[in-house]
């Protein structure tokens, strides 16, 4: 299957080429280009593509602002003409670090090491998702933060948010995203509790500390989290809500 690329790269010519080496390739697909800091944030949430090719000197920022705006960050490759970044971007847990003018062999090294990359994060969750599901183990939800596996209890989750096309599990206030849909993790935790309250939300319901009106008939759910967070409630699904929790 081939790679889901971004390529981010405020100069035309130098995308245009590197989306054209990238296809003559084989093995990668570009779905976004973005220009900008805040597009290429944008972009990767939308997409949610496989890499992304960064170049460190774009408006609104460098790209090192890029990925300390998201709570997920995909696989990196920094494409750029500098080549004194390369110490920061490595401390930034970039895959590879390509210096222009790209060199299709190089590019091809690059896509090898991202391969490499992706399919010991598969591992890594499958070894996870076994653990989380041990007979006698209590149940776990895998999540990833920062490129670490992390095994979450549902008790300790108050919410699950659907993005686009991620989804995070929140505990302690901090989002962590979760590989799964939002309807395979409702039917997997209904049984602990959690309810679907809108089309993008799931509540674990013991965390539910008010309940208050909203526009055209809907809610907001306030939890008991620390940052006491508002979760939506629609008309259409606050009767089944109103029943568990008695309001």
């Amino acid at each position: 299957m081939k790679l889901k690329a971004l390529i981010v790269e405020d100069e035309p010519p130098a995308r245009r080429r590197l989306a054209r080496l990238l296809e003559e390739t084989g093995r990668a697909t570009v779905v976004g280009e973005a220009d900008t800091v805040r597009d290429a944030v944008q972009k990767i949430r939308q997409l949610a593509p496989d890499v992304v090719f960064l170049d460190i000197q774009i408006p609104g920022g460098d790209g090192f602002e890029v990925l300390a705006r998201l709570d997920e960050v995909p696989p990196v490759v920094f494409v750029t003409a500098h080549d004194e970044f390369a110490v920061k971007a490595f401390e930034a847990d970039a895959v590879d670090y390509v210096v222009k003018p790209v060199n299709p062999e190089r590019l091809g090294d690059a896509l090898g090491r991202v391969e490499r990359r992706i399919e010991k994060g598969r591992a890594q969750e499958g070894v996870a998702r076994l653990l989380g599901q041990q007979p006698g183990m209590p149940p776990r939800i895998l999540a990833r933060r920062r490129g670490r596996i992390v095994l979450l209890d549902p008790a300790e989750v108050s919410h699950i948010t659907a993005d686009h096309t991620l989804v995070f599990a929140w505990r302690e206030g901090q989002s962590l995203m979760v590989p799964r849909t939002l309807q395979e993790l409702e039917d997997e935790l209904a049984e602990h509790g959690f309810r679907r309250t809108h089309r993008s939300a799931l509540v674990n319901l013991a965390w539910i500390a008010a309940v208050h009106p909203g526009e055209s008939g809907n809610y907001v759910l306030e939890l008991k989290d620390e940052a006491r967070s508002q979760v939506p409630l629609s008309r259409r699904r606050a009767r089944l809500v109103r029943r568990e929790i008695g309001f």
